[in-house]
């Protein structure tokens, strides 16, 4: 299982959010995550995301409450973002040798 490096994975979260939100990348990157419309555009954006982390790397993350409601700007949201990928990526290693052991 392959995932981005940070600077890959922020430059797929400011397209998706700026995408969805049809705003430019400098003036997304200045805003509270908070503020980027209601929980529900939150979730589509962070969809945007997963769909496109699948499509490219076949890896994904839990979308959570915790993650639609960072506080801070949207930097925070897409380190809080991409640490969640991590946890996941390092827990389906972790599953893999253990099946690998067992069989």
């Amino acid at each position: 299982m392959k995932r981005p490096e940070f600077d890959a994975f922020r430059e797929i979260f400011l397209e998706c959010l700026c995408r969805e939100i049809k705003l430019d990348q400098g003036a997304s990157e200045e805003k509270r995550w908070a503020d980027i419309g209601e929980p529900a555009t939150r979730r589509k954006i962070l969809e945007s995301v997963n769909r496109r982390l699948k499509k490219d790397y076949s890896v994904e993350f839990e979308i959570n409450q915790r993650l639609l409601a960072v506080e801070g700007p949207v930097e925070s949201a897409i380190i809080q973002t991409f640490h969640e990928l991590n946890t996941i990526n390092i827990m389906e290693r972790i599953n893999a040798k253990i099946r690998g052991r067992l069989n």
